[in-house]
């Protein structure tokens, strides 16, 4: 049977799911990538590049998938809700009312609901035929449940009813495969923070991209970072839907020559209303550039992205972006643990910490507990015992 040698897997990071491999029956290199079932049977188109050298392989690989995948014919666009999520419950509620049990009776529209409510905004516009896609939908909807502090046994129930609704699909031929599921030791490994000399970077080169392509998208991109590292944000969608009326700036007394940035957020996961200031450097040297982006903008405007409605959608290609970018420069790994947007809040409160911001300071900047904070953001990497040690041994001069 055929081989692919894996010391030979080159992976295309700018061209979704294209490699580059050799086999072991033949000494030129083959391509493939993704292009759906509606065009392949299998999903994957597979062709030989007819050439042994690697460089002219990974330009013919990259000149053959941009071919194709012009080439395509449109269509249909597929729906997650329509044709995987709502087929389940249908099944699943009529099961449990046919069982006639009053304790089980509403169990699927329970479940239903967990979907509706908390669910569902996950995997809105997912391609759900690329299961690299879906299992990032998946990570996403994980690392949600984990920051909004849901326990153990909630965490279970939701990936119990997502995993359901997998199999089946997978069962009536809707996906091929089962996109991967953690498990909740998984869920609860600590998350790893970025150092901030590793987000500059990020920021530098997503500077560098915009250079490059001439894209606008990277610069809002690094917006987008730049703001979540500059005060207690909840990574996700949440910066993405305050708008130019929710900024203001207060005046210290004491120090009138520097203004302080102010955001009031609404209808956050805790709490209805939530105001927090930005560090004094993204105040001045930072801010400043995203406003001047869009000169003519309304106070209803949002502030990042203004012409682009959906934010859900636009969301997950941030991310999506972060993740190549980081992984380009090895910066998404860290000790063997994943660390995408969300690690960028770990970076913030841990610097505040270190940076002697009292805890009940920092705990409230971000819209959470004091025990949250030494819980899921400092414990973790020992951030309060190496504080705690200077303080106990300070290093006498």
């Amino acid at each position: 049977m055929t081989k692919i040698l894996k010391e030979t897997i080159k992976k295309i990071e700018r061209k979704p799911s294209l490699r580059i491999f050799k086999k072991d029956t033949s000494k030129n290199y083959y391509c493939s990538f993704y292009v759906g079932r509606d065009h392949m049977k299998s999903g994957n188109k597979e062709l030989s590049l007819r050439t042994a050298n690697v460089k002219d392989a990974l330009k013919k690989a990259q000149d053959t998938y941009d071919k194709t995948m012009r080439s395509l014919p449109e269509v249909a666009i597929v729906d997650f809700d329509k044709d995987i999520a709502q087929p389940f419950f249908k099944v699943r509620i009529r099961k449990y009312t046919l069982k006639g049990k009053s304790d089980n009776e509403n169990q699927g529209v329970r479940e239903r609901n967990r979907y509706n409510n908390y669910i569902k905004m996950f995997f809105d516009n997912v391609d759900y035929r690329n299961q690299e896609l879906l299992s990032n939908a998946v990570a996403d909807l994980t690392n949600h449940l984990k920051l909004d502090n849901k326990t153990d046994n909630t965490i279970s129930k939701y990936m119990s009813v997502l995993n359901m609704m997998f199999k089946r699909a997978q069962n009536q031929g809707v996906i091929k495969s089962l996109p991967d599921m953690p498990s909740l030791a998984v869920i609860n490994k600590p998350r790893q923070s970025y150092f901030n000399e590793e987000l500059n970077e990020i920021t530098k080169r997503l500077q560098e991209l915009h250079d490059e392509t001439k894209s606008k998208e990277f610069l809002e991109v690094k917006d987008y970072l730049n703001l979540i590292r500059s005060a207690g944000f909840r990574p996700g969608i949440q910066p993405l839907m305050i708008k130019n009326f929710q900024y203001s700036y207060l005046t210290d007394k004491q120090n009138p020559n520097v203004p302080i940035l102010k955001f009031v957020l609404f209808n956050t996961k805790t709490s209805p209303k939530h105001t927090l200031t930005c560090h004094p450097y993204f105040t001045k040297n930072i801010f400043p550039e995203i406003v001047n982006r869009n000169p003519n903008a309304q106070a209803d405007d949002y502030l990042l992205f203004p012409n682009i409605k959906n934010r859900k959608s636009l969301y997950a290609r941030i991310s999506k972006i972060f993740i190549r970018v980081s992984s380009e420069l090895g910066l998404y790994h860290r000790h063997g643990e994943n660390r995408p947007l969300y690690s960028v809040r770990h970076t913030f409160i841990s610097g505040r910490y270190n940076a002697n911001a009292p805890l009940e300071v920092v705990a409230r900047s971000s819209n959470t507990s004091v025990k949250i904070v030494k819980k899921n953001y400092l414990d973790n990497e020992d951030t309060m015992m190496i504080n705690e040690h200077r303080r106990l041994f300070p290093n006498k001069k």
